[in-house]
């Protein structure tokens, strides 16, 4: 049998990232990539992931026989049955097309799926999650969300939105998440978290070496420029992602005693950048669970890294032909 292909697409807040995936083997052979602009119309949408699209199929030259379809994850919440972008905060758009739309661009069957979804659609089947039945991804970015695999099975609950781990509510009456609720654990573990943290004690007048890295008005801070000061033995900085890691370390203990997962996989910018904040949730989640599930899961890190999101997209194609 020829070997059969997918694009997948990651849409997200900063990019779009496409690229030409072996369904077999899960390799990539080739990407395209373009920059996500802030409140967007939906023709501009479109036309930014097909260009990342035709950036990708352009590098591949595939036989078009070969090519099945194309899988779309977007940041925000889906409607999977009509392939339609539900709400995305971070990028700006609602009510937003995109499988209907790409398919008749394209001629080709096109499925969407959230993106943390598909990330762990990647992990499950050729990443961290591989000969593992019951496991909870984790990623950690700008927000936190996470998948659940039951059985070798995405579970997605009564409504499709199993999984929103970053909205475990931590405090009641503690720090307003970006969802609009209080207390979450995405407004207290999240790199954007930690920015927030970072820039009040700034403004408090600490002393730091990342005070020319960071959009002290947006907060606005990256994975790499954290690792560095944390590196570079920054004081704050270190204090900071140690906190962040210590709530975080609370919801991989909640994880633990109510879903017993054989493996926890953590992944995102922050987790792969920034090692220190891995391994102190680890030992806090392990210390705050109930001894006999923190003994039986495996915490890791995710395997595919950027990558997990398009491979995993492809991977709803292949869920499709079966």
């Amino acid at each position: 049998m020829p070997e059969r292909f997918a694009v997948g697409v990651d849409f997200g807040g900063t990019k779009i990232l496409a690229g030409v995936v072996n369904l077999e083997t899960g390799r990539l052979a080739s990407t395209g990539k373009k920059k996500t602009r802030q409140v967007q119309e939906q023709d501009d949408v479109l036309k930014r992931i097909s260009s990342a699209v035709d950036e990708a199929l352009a590098e591949a030259a595939l036989d078009p026989k070969q090519l099945v379809g194309i899988g779309i994850g977007a940041a925000g919440q889906v409607n999977r049955e009509k392939g339609v972008l539900v709400y995305a905060a971070n990028i700006g758009v609602s009510d937003l097309a995109l499988a209907q739309p790409l398919s008749e661009h394209f001629g080709l069957p096109c499925r969407l799926g959230n993106d943390v979804e598909v990330a762990t659609l990647g992990e499950l089947h050729f990443g961290a999650g591989r000969n593992c039945e019951n496991f909870v991804c984790i990623f950690v970015g700008t927000g936190i969300g996470s998948g659940i695999v039951n059985s070798g099975k995405i579970y997605r609950g009564a409504t499709g939105s199993a999984g929103e781990i970053g909205h475990i509510v931590l405090d009641p009456y503690g720090r307003l998440c970006g969802c609009g609720a209080l207390g979450c654990l995405e407004a207290y573990a999240s790199r954007t978290a930690i920015a927030k943290t970072i820039v009040a004690e700034l403004s408090r007048g600490a002393d730091s070496v990342i005070r020319d890295k960071i959009d002290l008005t947006k907060g606005i801070l990256r994975s790499k420029s954290l690792s560095d000061a944390v590196d570079a033995g920054d004081e704050l900085v270190t204090r900071c992602v140690k906190q962040a890691a210590e709530f975080m370390g609370m919801g991989l203990a909640t994880v633990m005693n109510f879903y017993n997962p054989e493996r926890i996989i953590l992944g995102g910018g922050l987790v792969e950048a920034v090692d220190l904040y891995f391994r102190h949730a680890e030992k806090q989640g392990r210390e705050r669970a109930l001894r006999v599930p923190a003994k039986k899961a495996q915490i890791v890190k995710a395997d595919l890294g950027d990558y997990a999101g398009i491979i995993g997209a492809a991977m709803l194609l292949r869920d499709r032909l079966g």
